[in-house]
């Protein structure tokens, strides 16, 4: 009887509380709908310039000319367009999204990015994470002497 009574209490839990994610979750359609909006297409082709000063750095300390620099923004554009699988990174980001936002608010969202405020943010969101990104690298950089001295120690003492 007691068997019966946790069995039936924990299908009763699982029932409700999948009721309860599934009305949580934005649809798959209203958040394709937000990806357009948004123009994550775009957006996706903006993260690759958002690299260039990693792909800088990397020119600098490689001590390239200009054609050589040339090539290796080749090999990585290439990369970035041949092998990247855009789609499947939309499909994951439209299920990470769609458990992260309610129907409601992903549609509140998107009616957001309508707006022209919205359509500004998304127009200026590239450019902006491309310095933000030369931000965070020129910051890194400039510490990076301080992390080395912080790890030197941990790194004598564990490799063997």
């Amino acid at each position: 009887m007691k068997k019966t009574f946790i069995n039936t209490a924990f299908v009763i839990f699982t029932a409700v509380n999948s009721l309860h994610l599934n009305a949580a979750s934005a649809s798959k359609e209203s958040v394709e709908e937000f990806f357009k909006v948004i123009k994550m297409e775009e957006q996706m082709t903006g993260g690759f310039e958002a690299m260039m000063p990693a792909i800088d750095q990397l020119s600098i300390q490689l001590k390239l000319n200009q054609e050589e620099k040339s090539e290796l923004l080749s090999i990585y554009l290439d990369w970035f367009e041949n092998d990247i699988d855009r789609p499947k990174v939309i499909n994951e980001l439209v299920s990470i999204y769609s458990q992260a936002f309610s129907e409601e608010e992903i549609i509140s969202i998107t009616d957001f990015y309508r707006t022209p405020a919205g359509m500004k943010f998304t127009e200026k969101s590239p450019e902006l994470m491309g310095i933000a990104m030369q931000i965070g690298v020129k910051e890194g950089q400039s510490k990076q002497h301080l992390l080395i001295e912080k790890l030197t120690p941990f790194i004598e003492a564990h490799d063997k």
